[in-house]
């Protein structure tokens, strides 16, 4: 998951594919993509779906991402587009099914060997100000029975006052640098072991 252009197909035919093997020419998806991936010859095979960035796809992967094990968020290091990808990560962390679960997430800084690749910290430190703005905007959604319900990243037995910080999700957030173009992909590959 993530904004469009971050590299979510690349990363999909290449755990896919594996690392030996050339990926194909990728373009913004239309419809999700879905395989099976074993991340270790150990381990069973995982579900994998990349769901397209485009806003148009996204109710459908929101409703999806309600029965994922974990969630890989990707975005482009050398240019993150903090609005897109914030309004994306709070949709999905905001969500009352997910927040239930706590489906953990991994943010994937790919491209982070570019030059003029924003560093792993920066981009947290930038999404948690996004998500801070977020919560102050008391946003809100309706259930299928009509009840009005206020996006939040914190779950209601949460009682803290504290401004938001990621320790303070309901769903495990951890951040990694990645490469899918240089195949390197190890928090990656780490976070789907246990998963399966």
């Amino acid at each position: 998951m993530g904004p469009m252009g971050s590299g979510k197909t690349a990363l999909f035919y290449r755990l896919v594919l594996g690392p030996s093997k050339d990926i194909p020419r990728t373009v913004t998806s239309q419809v999700p993509n879905e395989d099976e991936f074993s991340p270790s010859a150990e381990q069973k095979a995982i579900n994998l779906v990349d769901f397209p960035g485009h806003d148009s796809q996204w109710p459908a992967a929101v409703e999806r991402m309600q029965q994922a094990s974990g969630v890989i968020f990707l975005i482009d290091a050398t240019e993150p587009n903090i609005n897109v990808a914030g309004q994306k990560l709070f949709d999905l962390m905001s969500d009352p099914k997910v927040k239930l679960r706590r489906v953990p997430f991994l943010v994937a800084c790919n491209k982070s060997e570019e030059a003029g690749a924003k560093k792993v910290a920066e981009i947290e430190d930038e999404l948690l100000e996004d998500l801070r703005d977020r919560m102050e905007m008391k946003d809100t959604i309706e259930d299928t029975e009509g009840n009005v319900i206020q996006k939040t990243l914190v779950n209601e037995e949460d009682d803290t006052t504290d401004m938001f910080e990621f320790e303070h999700a309901p769903c495990p957030v951890n951040f990694a640098a990645v490469s899918v173009k240089n195949k390197e992909l190890a928090p990656i590959i780490k976070f789907c072991m246990g998963r399966s």
